[in-house]
This record gives C-alpha cells, sequence and structure tokens, in this order.
C-alpha cells in the first residue's frame, strides 16, 4: 500500500475546499494493525517502532507520523532519531475499516471516520483547518514547526491521482544540520 507523497508548493492558500493540518516532522509510515506491520514511505518494515502497534485499535489501515514531543507539544525529529524519548503515532488518514477499503471516499469522510475511530479507541490524530492555509502556516512559522500540507476535502486517496501539498517553513530551526548529520551517519 502506497502513501500519498506531498508536492512542494511555495506559497499557502486560503480555499474552502481544502484542509490544512500541520507537518509533523518525524517518520511517515501505514500502520497496518490488520497484518500487523508498519510500512515506510517506500514500504520497508519499521521494526524498531513496531511496539506503537500496541497503542492503535486492531483491524484498521492508518497513514500518520511517528514523533516524539518535546514538552511544549511539538515534534522533535532529534529526540526521535536518537532515541532520547518514547514515540507516539499521530494518524492523520484512515484507508481500510476492519477488511473495508475506504480509499475511494473522499477526505471529508475518511476524516469522520477517523474521527469516530480516534474518539472511541483514544487514539492520536492530527487537526484538520478548514480553508484557512494562509493562517494556519503564519501560525506554524512564529510557532517554528515544519509546515503544512494541503489536502482536498473531496478527494480520495490515491497516490496516483491525489495531489496534496507541502509547504514549509522556511525558517523551520530543526532542519539545521540535518544533511549534514545524515551525511555522517548514513553517507
Amino acid at each position: 500500500m502506497n502513501p500519498i507523497i506531498p508536492v512542494v508548493r511555495r506559497e499557502p492558500f486560503d480555499d474552502p475546499g481544502w484542509a490544512f493540518e500541520l507537518k509533523l516532522d518525524g517518520f511517515r509510515c501505514i500502520a497496518d494493525t490488520i497484518n500487523g506491520r508498519l510500512l515506510s514511505e517506500q514500504g520497508n518494515r519499521m521494526r524498531r517502532f513496531e511496539a506503537l502497534l500496541e497503542t492503535l485499535p486492531h483491524g484498521y489501515v492508518f497513514d500518520g507520523e511517528i514523533v516524539c514531543l518535546d514538552e511544549a507539544g511539538r515534534p522533535s525529529f532529534n529526540d526521535l532519531l536518537f532515541r532520547r524519548s518514547d514515540p507516539i503515532y499521530i494518524a492523520f488518514d484512515v484507508l481500510n475499516v476492519e477488511g473495508a477499503d475506504i480509499r475511494g471516499m473522499p477526505l471529508k469522510d475518511r476524516r469522520a471516520v477517523l474521527d469516530h475511530i480516534a474518539e472511541q479507541h483514544e487514539i492520536q490524530k492530527s487537526e484538520l483547518f478548514f480553508g484557512c492555509g494562509k493562517t494556519v502556516f503564519k501560525a506554524v512559522c512564529f510557532h517554528d514547526l515544519e509546515g503544512i500540507i494541503a489536502k482536498r476535502l473531496s478527494d480520495p486517496y490515491e497516490p496516483e491521482r491525489t495531489k496534496w501539498w507541502k509547504i514549509l517553513n522556511p525558517d523551520y530551526s530543526q532542519k539545521q544540520g540535518r544533511a549534514e548529520l545524515f551525511e555522517r551517519r548514513y553517507g
């Protein structure tokens, strides 16, 4: 199951047909509680984090992010990378519900399903902001967060066709030195 990969866009926008959510600085992950696995963007097993499956209800496939949060509730990528605190899974979409593939449903309907699951099972989920991308982006930059993701409310979950926009905070402090870090670690 391939995830939708957001495309970079420079400027935020306002549109009532779109929802905006925080871009969380962590590891993107499909959480498949039906088959008991976490999958990276590339489809690789994320065994290091599979204990997170125990925090999610059985019988679902979620799209989300693995993050570590600091004292203020903001994602801390280095804490995640260097295992300095416990990770959590934050769902931002649901793709399968008890064996039923719901990827063909519009985002607004999938999010209603996710909201119900999150309330019923007390799981973490991202929050959507409707139509107000410029305001959300301004707040993200003020609070030194990574950026926002823009999603059309009427779109199904089709990685080959659905387009999500990624609008990054150009002054995000946690990006500084990351390329060198990965070069030293994996280069």
